[in-house]
């Protein structure tokens, strides 16, 4: 008796499952927005609450004018990449190497002099930088690959 009722129709249906995965990609495409700015949200959230965790001054490191200006470069680059890939697809990897290039521009003029001003660029500093540029990255590859792969 028990055999049959694990063996049945409900535990195996994939159906259900289906209709789920179809809804939250249903749901990604079309809050891609809200999507981008919950990720960088969330990794702040995190970062802060490691530097609490060790004890390290949270708002220290131009933390704010970091991810703030690294998810607006993420934004802006994003929505310029996407108009560019409707009018001409062969030109997006340039943009998107360039984007790179610019932000490594914005944390050499902006950042590291504040950083290098007493004579180390510690690893807080560092990683206070780096982490949202790789969020910004992580979330720009991820959604120029999907829209890649819909070609």
């Amino acid at each position: 008796m028990g055999i049959v009722f694990i063996c049945s129709r409900n535990y195996f249906d994939f159906d259900s499952h289906t209709k789920t995965i179809k809804t939250f990609k249903r749901f990604l495409k079309t809050n891609t927005a809200f999507i981008f700015v919950l990720i960088f949200t969330a990794v702040l959230i995190v970062h802060l609450g490691v530097l609490y965790f060790f004890g390290i001054s949270l708002w220290s490191n131009n933390i704010l004018l970091s991810y703030s200006s690294n998810f607006l470069l993420a934004a802006i680059i994003l929505w310029i990449l996407f108009k560019v890939f409707d009018r001409n697809k062969d030109h997006v990897g340039f943009l998107f190497m360039g984007s790179s290039l610019l932000k490594f521009l914005l944390f050499f003029l902006v950042f590291y002099p504040v950083y290098k001003a007493d004579g180390i660029v510690q690893k807080t500093e560092a990683v206070t930088f780096f982490i949202p540029y790789f969020t910004g990255l992580f979330l720009e590859t991820v959604l120029l690959v999907r829209k890649l792969n819909k070609i």
